[in-house]
């Protein structure tokens, strides 16, 4: 059994810890910079300022100031320690010996003279006392050991405290490379947040008044940003908003589908569209959202979309990846947000499609995450685009059933119309 002493370094703690803690503390600092200041300063001075303020810096040994004081004469126990008397009184199998103090000079961060780096040895490294700009070692042996073991005790100590720092070398060096990209991201994403529009969505006036828990009320209209070059943000409360207006209309459809059925998907996108219209308006009343293309609509500012609108009728997964994949190939605003309508026409088995739909939708590789699964029929998700995996944005897909099978006149006579021919 290996005894642990409590001087033992490298062992009070994990370094991951230390790290950990840092990292996390990146977004509060870049927070917390007084505007002023934020603004005045160009993004590679803040990043650099913030790097500095946060980097770990290692252990350097000062090899050639190690200093060893004078041996001293000492009375040693049989278990090879000081002994130290009590009463006056030595007890008995003393042996005379010799204690000698190693210096070692040190700069860097004291906290990792105690931090357990990744890789590390089972009960730490070699006993030595901490303290302000040096570690010290005291070394007792009899005294006509020969002095050949005292300089190798002290290489292996010396030698296990560089394979330790070695080790700490390589982790600082990974969270080096995490900070930088950590305090890069913070202080674009206030950049950006300091250059958008906050767009509102406000209820129109004379507009349906929806219930709030399943439909929704209408928007309001959205002030003229014709002039700034920020980017057009629609909240997450507005969107929501209009995500009701659009699941309150695909259930509309689902309701009558004999009737809906019978319409192309750009119909369809012209009664979504109209719908929402309806409930929100833009400057000077007109209408916010735009049909764009076949099946498209958006909402934007200066050429910059804040909402993004498909809609869509299933006809196999395949198809259902390439709408996904040529949406976020093109070029998005971030903080757009993106609506999804479906429409089944032709699969039956609407349960097995939605499950078929949800996996497909888990497994691309565009897919961060599911924030919520709203209803078996609807998801809100988080994806990235293709060129930038750090530019996310909120997907909302919706699947309405619009499945109808037509009745066929049976082409057979009836027992009536039977016995009428027969009588003519």
């Amino acid at each position: 059994m290996v005894k642990q002493h409590r001087n033992n370094l490298f062992n009070d703690c994990d370094l991951s810890v230390i790290l950990e803690n840092v990292c996390n503390s990146i977004i509060p600092q870049v927070e917390t910079i007084p505007e002023k200041e934020f603004l005045s300063s160009s993004d590679s001075e803040l990043v650099e300022n913030i790097i500095g303020q946060n980097s770990i810096k290692q252990i350097t040994l000062h090899e050639e100031k190690i200093h060893m004081r004078k041996p001293a004469l000492c009375r040693i126990t049989p278990a090879g320690k000081v002994y130290r008397p009590v009463d006056g009184q030595d007890p008995p199998n003393l042996k005379d010996g010799m204690i000698t103090q190693v210096e070692i000079p040190y700069s860097g961060d004291k906290r990792l003279l105690v931090s357990r780096p990744s890789m590390h040895y089972a009960h730490g490294g070699p006993s030595f006392t901490i303290k302000k700009d040096r570690i010290i070692k005291y070394y007792v042996r009899p005294l006509y050991s020969d002095p050949k073991s005292f300089k190798n005790h002290f290489l292996r100590n010396y030698e296990r405290i560089n394979q330790y720092l070695a080790w700490q070398a390589h982790d600082i060096a990974f969270f080096d490379k995490k900070l930088r990209k950590l305090v890069l991201t913070a202080v674009s994403k206030r950049r950006d947040r300091n250059n958008t529009i906050d767009l509102r969505l406000a209820p129109k006036p004379g507009a349906t008044e929806f219930n709030p828990v399943h439909v929704r009320r209408k928007l309001a209209s959205l002030p003229d940003h014709s002039a700034n070059n920020g980017t057009p943000v629609i909240s997450d409360e507005d969107f929501i908003k209009a995500i009701r207006v659009l699941r309150h209309t695909g259930s509309s459809f689902e309701r009558t589908p004999a009737i809906y059925s019978v319409h192309n998907d750009q119909d369809l996108r012209n009664i979504l569209v109209s719908n929402l219209n309806t409930h929100f308006a833009g400057e000077n009343n007109k209408d916010i959202f735009k049909r764009v293309g076949v099946n498209g609509f958006t909402v934007s500012v200066t050429e910059q979309q804040a909402l993004i609108g498909k809609c869509t009728t299933w006809h196999c997964e395949e198809g259902f990846i390439h709408h996904l994949n040529t949406l976020f190939q093109e070029e998005i605003c971030r903080s757009c947000k993106v609506a999804l309508a479906i429409f089944n026409r032709t699969e039956h088995d609407f349960a097995s499609l939605l499950k078929n739909i949800r996996e497909t939708l888990m497994e691309h590789p565009y897919m961060v995450k599911l924030e919520k699964e709203f209803a078996e029929n609807e998801w809100h998700t988080i994806m990235n685009t293709q060129d930038d995996l750090t530019n996310h944005h909120w997907v909302h897909l919706m699947v309405f059933n619009l499945y109808f099978k037509k009745k066929e006149d049976s082409p057979h006579l009836t027992e009536e119309e039977r016995e009428f021919l027969a009588k003519l």
